[in-house]
């Protein structure tokens, strides 16, 4: 029923009504959000599922793998309807930005990448991290696209000039950005100890 391998990312349906896993054993499982129930279970990666993310304006999920692909599912019909190609090795990192029909993905190719969700267009890759890409925030205003590596590095880019505005190590070399977060006032921090 549960997952057969290390759960690897998890997403929250906007309206939170139910979430997503997406694991080691290369499925993602939907669950009801109020009882814990399985839903339904998705197949179509070849490795693991290291990315989720949901739009909140479209009926769409994206997942991202091991596998170097990055899928967008069709939540009303359960299946896979576009695939972004690009990434040079396994994706990580997954996000959806809140107002434009823009996906930015990010992985162990040390590259971000935004598509339009639409076409299936790389619109940008955004480089100068060392290392895998771990996780991606996104934002309606500038600096819109936030990356976190494991080279120790937080990158804050611009879409608007497809650039990065402000490059940062985090406490020192010795600690791998493992995830960003978000909080209510618009303050970023990193996975560990670290305030930005």
């Amino acid at each position: 029923m549960g997952h057969l391998g290390w759960v690897r990312s998890v997403a929250v349906d906007p309206a939170n009504e139910w979430f997503c896993t997406g694991a080691a054993d290369r499925t993602i499982k939907i669950w009801d959000l109020a009882s814990g129930k399985l839903k339904l279970t998705l197949t179509g990666h070849i490795g693991a599922v290291r990315g989720l993310a949901i739009s909140d304006r479209h009926p769409y999920m994206f997942s991202a793998g091991d596998d170097k692909q990055v899928k967008c599912w069709d939540l009303e019909y359960n299946k896979v309807i576009r695939n972004y190609h690009g990434h040079l090795s396994g994706v990580y990192a997954a996000e959806v930005h809140p107002s434009l029909d823009l996906l930015v993905t990010g992985g162990r190719d040390a590259t971000a990448r935004v598509w339009d969700m639409r076409t299936k267009a790389q619109v940008f890759a955004l480089g100068g991290h060392r290392d895998t890409i771990n996780s991606i925030q996104t934002q309606k205003v500038d600096p819109q696209i936030i990356s976190g590596s494991a080279d120790s590095t937080v990158r804050r880019n611009s879409r608007r000039k497809m650039k990065t505005l402000v490059f940062f190590p985090i406490c020192g070399q010795s600690h791998r950005v493992s995830a960003l977060t978000r909080y209510v006032y618009g303050t970023w921090r990193r996975g560990r100890a670290c305030q930005l």
